[in-house]
């Protein structure tokens, strides 16, 4: 297996913190909503997908195919929800953060190296 690309370890970094940021505030979101209400409940859904989140960060610390794909198809389902939010309430400078953040992702995980990396 190749070195880990710069670009690999940033998405992973950035995957282990946004993570554990979900993961926390869903337990916040569980407390507040006592176990068993709406927001509670959104906050399981929202701590089962972030502990999905951290593992695709250590599967693309450690170059895992699957987590490479599951980690482009969430940038691009983020990109096109964010564009679909311009024909909501959704603001401009929003829509751009969060398609650019996930663009930046998708190109990180496509280099040439991240592919090598990633044996594809």
């Amino acid at each position: 297996m190749t070195q880990r690309p710069l670009g690999v370890t940033l998405v992973a970094i950035i995957a282990w913190i946004s993570g554990f940021l979900q993961i926390v505030g869903s337990i916040f979101a569980i407390i507040a909503g006592l176990f068993i209400t709406w927001p509670a409940i959104l906050g399981w859904i929202s701590l089962i997908i972030g502990a999905i989140t951290l593992a695709v960060g250590v599967g693309l610390w450690r170059g895992n195919p699957t987590a490479r794909t599951i980690a482009m198809v969430v940038f691009a389902i983020t990109i096109v929800l964010q564009v679909l939010g311009l024909f909501s309430d959704a603001s401009l400078w929003s829509v751009i953060g969060g398609s650019l953040l996930s663009l930046i992702g998708l190109i990180l995980l496509s280099t040439r190296d991240a592919r090598s990396y990633f044996g594809s």
